[in-house]
């Protein structure tokens, strides 16, 4: 005997699935990959200028440990071996003192500097000598920047 009442057949009706966030569409995808390649691309961007700016860095650091007027030949030095980081072939880095000095002075044409050929070659050299080249080394290294150096 035949089932004659409708509800009866009736199946249960099925809902679809629903659509979850995995896996995300192609656009996200994409959307993904540019995101990945621009966080890349900055990161390789600002870690090439920290290393550029290294070498900066570091003169800043040793500066701080100079402070006697025996440590005259360490300072020139040390500004000697920062214009080399950035310019290997600048003809100052082999020319006779007055042209160094001079090329120091056009760096900060406004702050004094002292004779260096006195300061630097004096078996005692004078605290006045030595604090003026030295507040002139570190305003000069505090206003400086990588690219001006690479323009030396």
């Amino acid at each position: 005997m035949a089932n004659t009442e409708p509800q009866l057949a009736l199946v249960d009706i099925q809902e679809p699935v629903l659509n979850t966030f995995w896996p995300p569409a192609p656009g996200w995808w994409l959307l993904a990959v540019l995101v990945v390649l621009f966080m890349a691309y900055g990161f390789r961007f600002f870690w090439q200028k920290w290393q550029k700016a290294l070498p900066l860095r570091q003169a800043k650091a040793e500066l701080r440990l100079i402070n006697r007027p025996e440590q005259s030949a360490q300072l020139n030095e040390l500004l000697k071996r920062l214009v080399h980081c950035y310019s290997p072939r600048h003809p100052v880095l082999s020319a006779p003192v007055q042209q160094w000095q001079d090329f120091l002075q056009q760096q900060l044409p406004l702050q004094s500097l002292p004779d260096l050929q006195s300061l630097l070659y004096k078996s005692a050299p004078t605290e006045g000598d030595f604090s003026a080249y030295l507040q002139f080394a570190t305003q000069w290294l505090n206003k400086v920047c990588v690219k001006q150096l690479e323009r030396l």
